[in-house]
């Protein structure tokens, strides 16, 4: 493999290959303790598709504010790249993005009075609200810099959840869905958790999703 020149863009295409042409052989392989539950495809797809978004995002979006170079900046490789990214996830609304799909993501803002621990399971309350149109309507609505944001940091800091076809936590059934969760902080008191973003997208729809994202990424 050669040595990538421009990280945010070669990384996620050569990742996204990876899952193309993999997706077959991923399929055949079960969980061996219980693979009444399906392959794992899901484990899969969300670790290759930690590079193909963190990497564009912490190398290039994470610096649009920032006026010196950073030490794992991409922006001076190319410019018109780092403009392009900058502008669609400086502030638009998502349902603006060119990876956005109408009906894919869902969203909901958890207050602090109803906080949880995913690890535990995504309440019913939440899992009903995240079904909702209002919910799909909202995702779309929600500045793409903000959606951007809970997809980086949960994908970091393993803000993530594994739901069935219903869009509940559930143990003995196969997962379809995925849900993103990311810590909104106090602004004077970053120690202080205000609420929880909550993110939902179908295994299906993510595969989509990443790659309209890397094609967006390579047509800049």
């Amino acid at each position: 493999m050669g040595n990538p020149q421009h990280y945010s863009l070669e990384l996620p295409e050569r990742c996204l290959q990876l899952i193309d042409e993999l997706w077959p052989h991923a399929e055949l392989v079960l969980q061996k303790d219980r693979p009444e539950l399906g392959s794992l495809t899901t484990t899969f797809l969300i670790s290759m598709s930690m590079p193909i978004i963190n990497l564009p995002v912490e190398r290039v979006e994470r610096h649009r504010t920032v006026i010196d170079q950073g030490y794992a900046d991409d922006r001076l490789i190319d410019g018109a790249t780092a403009a392009s990214i900058t502008a669609v996830l400086g502030g638009q609304k998502f349902c603006k993005a060119p990876f956005f799909s109408p009906g894919s993501w869902s969203y909901v803002f958890c207050p602090s009075d109803a906080l949880f621990n995913i690890a535990n399971g995504l309440p019913e309350q939440l899992a009903e609200a995240l079904g909702s149109q209002e919910a799909f309507d909202r995702a779309g609505r929600m500045p793409a810099s903000q959606w951007c944001s809970v997809l980086r940091n949960a994908l970091a800091h393993g803000g993530i959840g594994y739901l069935d076809a219903g869009g509940r936590s559930s143990y003995g059934r196969p997962v379809t869905t995925y849900i993103f969760v990311s810590a909104k902080r106090d602004e004077e008191d970053h120690d202080e958790m205000v609420g929880l973003h909550l993110l939902r997208i179908s295994e299906e729809n993510y595969r989509t999703f990443l790659s309209k994202w890397v094609g967006w990424l390579r047509s800049n």
